[in-house]
């Protein structure tokens, strides 16, 4: 019961949103007032060669099977819960999960209703 109560009033309305950055570049997102972001999924490294591939080098685009095993945990601890933030794509940031490779930040995320509610067990 609780459950169901939490996706009624905390996922229904949503909007869905994504962020697509290259390295070094600085991911924003925003939500309209009175909902929060949550975090879908979250990937910083490359997946195929054409993303953020202008100017380079096909050696920096050839590995596209590159996953910061952190993006996710990284991502959620900045923004989950916030109207807005905002992550920099960088190796600082995530490490660096393929040395030599041009990186980029994708995200997918929800905009939700912030949780107005005082739950207390009884």
């Amino acid at each position: 019961y609780i459950y169901i109560f939490y996706l009624l009033y905390n996922i229904s309305p949503f909007t869905v949103g994504s962020s697509l950055v290259c390295e070094h570049e600085t991911s924003a997102m925003t939500c309209d007032d009175g909902t929060v972001i949550r975090i879908h999924s979250a990937n910083y490294g490359r997946t195929d060669s054409t993303t953020c591939s202008t100017g380079r080098p096909a050696s920096q685009l050839a590995k596209t099977d590159c996953y910061a095993l952190n993006s996710q945990t990284v991502v959620t601890s900045g923004c989950e819960g916030k109207n807005s933030c905002s992550i920099l794509a960088s190796n600082s940031v995530f490490s660096d999960p393929c040395v030599g490779t041009f990186k980029y930040l994708y995200i997918s995320y929800f905009c939700v209703l912030k949780c107005k509610c005082d739950c207390t067990e009884q």
